[in-house]
């Protein structure tokens, strides 16, 4: 079978050779290919090599574009920082001051260079690998990304606070968004990953949440041409899949490692797709074989669900992540036919 064929078994629910897996592996890339990342999170083509060694060496089954949400805030005024051995950073969020909201305006979506490095980057990723293993697209979620406009007090005031200024800012978001997920769709993803942090109750008030958040979310949601896979974005998830599991155009859910999948089955159903959940950061600091022996207990834990994939949670995998890891990981998959 092919990595599509598999990933679309999963969501389907029937048979495969073996259980999809995935990692996040956007950073990996780099090291792979020795590229700088100044350069890597910049030139589309030296994207496109990492993830073609990414692809040779560790045969994941999904293929991400860069995981990189700092380049959307760039592209809104915020400063941005390369760290070595990590996707690039916040500095300086473009607004300190709510009363200053309306200096916030919408990039050139066409012609700004972060934004032209996202779309790129998913056309030659599309382009290459044709179909035969899926290209997941990575976005800061529209409730994120005045978090790193405007910084996480400053967006937390406002959601809890304003409601005028709120909706001001989520038009604006919206916007932007739509069209910016739809370009993505249009260039060749198959599906759309998004971390997300302000739609759970460890962060925002779940009044927010249901009468604030969800409700913008899914007037965006129901106009992407493509499904979205939700990201727990750092925050255990399961308990609180009742709130989003009807948002359209939702394909899965990818949990945390703190996670529960029979809490998460549980709030779902059987038929939903779930992925995760190994803590792809921390791999870097454990052996291969604990990091093995930690993959093979949650193989076994969904053995027999049919709507699971494999994945790492959280952010990339770490950069100092040993290979001995990842093929270890991927060899362990050989174990779990017909799933």
């Amino acid at each position: 079978m092919t990595s599509m064929e598999r990933v679309v078994a999963a969501l389907q629910g029937t048979k495969t050779d073996r259980r999809a897996f995935t990692m996040t592996l956007s950073l990996y890339g780099a090291k792979l290919t020795g590229c700088p990342l100044t350069e890597y999170y910049t030139v589309p083509e030296k994207y496109l090599e990492g993830q073609i060694a990414v692809a040779e060496k560790c045969r994941p089954d999904i293929i991400f574009t860069p995981f990189a949400l700092a380049l959307e805030a760039q592209a809104f005024g915020s400063e941005i920082v390369f760290i070595p051995h990590d996707a690039p950073n916040v500095r300086k969020p473009f607004l300190r001051n709510l009363n200053d909201i309306d200096k916030i305006k919408l990039p050139d979506i066409e012609h700004d260079k972060s934004f032209l490095y996202i779309r790129t980057t998913s056309q030659l990723l599309a382009d290459h690998f044709k179909g035969k293993v899926p290209i997941c697209g990575v976005l800061t979620s529209p409730m994120d990304l005045p978090a790193i406009i405007m910084g996480v007090d400053g967006w937390l005031e406002l959601l809890l606070f304003d409601r005028k200024k709120t909706a001001t800012i989520i038009s604006l978001m919206s916007e932007y968004f739509i069209s910016m997920a739809n370009s993505l769709f249009h260039s060749g993803i198959n599906f759309l990953a998004m971390p997300m942090m302000f739609t759970n109750p460890h962060l925002v008030f779940e009044k927010t949440i249901t009468d604030t958040v969800v409700p913008a979310l899914a007037d965006m949601f129901r106009q992407l041409k493509g499904p979205i896979v939700f990201h727990h974005g750092g925050n255990p998830l399961a308990e609180y899949l009742q709130h989003y599991q009807s948002l359209p155009n939702v394909g899965g859910f990818v949990l945390d490692p703190h996670d529960s999948f029979t809490e998460a089955r549980k709030n779902v159903g059987e038929n939903r797709l779930l992925l995760g959940n190994l803590d792809g950061p921390s791999l870097g600091k454990i052996s291969p074989s604990r990091s093995i022996e930690k993959a093979r207990k949650i193989l076994d834990n969904r053995r027999g669900d049919k709507h699971f994939i494999f994945a790492t949670s959280a952010a990339d995998v770490a950069w100092d992540t040993p290979m001995e890891t990842i093929t270890g990981i991927y060899e362990l998959m050989q174990q779990y036919g017909e799933s």
